[in-house]
């Protein structure tokens, strides 16, 4: 059986937020997930079958490694919003507890 805090643990790397009801009906929804995952794990079938990355047969279309000139710095940024010297400038996507400090003047982060 997972515990509370194995639980709160699974949720929160899933970034999912639970009031103490929702969890419960969680707790036993992801137990009988568990419990099926372990059913097939013991279907003596599956011990003969090959690991698969992808349902269907497939195969990587890359296109052929050619070197070939780059754009220039200031070519790339030439059409960009907000930049600098050399640096595309975007907006911040993480979250506050997780940002680094930056420096205003500079836009470098410390």
């Amino acid at each position: 059986m997972i515990t509370h805090d194995e639980l709160r643990r699974i949720a929160e790397l899933a970034k999912l937020s639970f009031s103490e009801e929702e969890l419960e009906r969680f707790r036993v929804e992801f137990e009988r997930i568990v419990e099926y995952v372990g059913t097939l794990n013991r279907l003596p079938q599956l011990a003969e079958l090959e690991p698969l990355d992808h349902v269907i047969e497939h195969t990587n279309a890359f296109a052929e490694d050619i070197p070939h000139r780059s754009l220039e710095t200031a070519e790339a940024l030439a059409n960009a919003p907000r930049h600098n010297e050399s640096f595309f400038k975007v907006p911040k996507v993480i979250a506050a507890a997780e940002q680094p400090e930056v420096d205003a003047d500079t836009d470098h982060i410390e």
